[in-house]
């Protein structure tokens, strides 16, 4: 796992320079942006260029090469996990780096500091579930046909979204109340909850994911 790691970190590395690109964009963006903009777009970052290895390792027939070498299939696919979501941890720091001096400067750091880190937080675990929903969708459909199956998952959840309210007021569920009895949950209590169901997600992730790697036929 980690020769896997030290081959993914070098082949990020040789874009370096939009890496760079991608931080002066943030910090720009971040003057005129209010809130955790800074932290969400470094997460993406993160995300985009964690991804991107596996377009690398499926190019002229990279999986027989690198299952030549003593690799396992599940270890494989815990190591795209694990530097998918270290990728996204450190585009989350980062953007907290980069965020906080940023509202300190424009003087609104201290308004809702609170809500600022429970934002930050709720970014880092929904990037964290795209990554988990991503890679075994990417790894089983590989680059090109993920494009389109990624295209109808993301289809389906905007026509849950529209058909979402509907069902809400034919299921005569009270938003607002359910909203406020969410809201007045402790913080830690809400905190530990979204860690714990990110944790439950990201480790069926693993299983769906080995299995999809036990499974492929290169």
């Amino acid at each position: 796992m980690r020769g896997l790691i030290e081959k993914d970190i070098r082949l990020m590395l040789q874009r370096k320079t939009f890496l760079l690109v991608f931080v002066a964009i943030a910090v720009i963006l971040g003057i005129y942006m209010d809130g955790t903009f800074v932290v969400s777009y470094c997460c993406l970052a993160g995300l985009v260029f964690s991804i991107s290895t596996l377009s690398y390792d499926e190019y002229d027939n990279g999986y027989p090469f690198l299952f030549s070498l003593p690799i396992s299939r599940k270890g494989y696919a815990a190591e795209k996990l694990l530097f998918t979501f270290g990728c996204v941890l450190a585009g989350w720091i980062v953007g907290l780096i980069l965020q906080i001096p940023i509202s300190f400067f424009k003087g609104n750091l201290t308004d809702d500091i609170t809500g600022f880190y429970t934002g930050a937080l709720l970014f880092l675990a929904l990037f964290l579930i795209v990554v988990a929903i991503l890679v075994p969708v990417e790894l089983h459909f590989g680059m090109e046909k993920s494009r389109i199956a990624m295209a109808g998952l993301f289809g389906g959840c905007f026509l849950i979204g529209l058909a979402g309210p509907k069902l809400i007021e034919f299921l005569n569920i009270n938003t607002e109340e359910l909203k406020a009895t969410v809201l007045s949950l402790p913080v830690p209590a809400l905190v530990g909850g979204v860690i714990g169901i990110t944790l439950i997600i990201m480790g069926a992730s693993y299983l769906i994911t080995a299995l999809v790697m036990e499974k492929k036929e290169f």
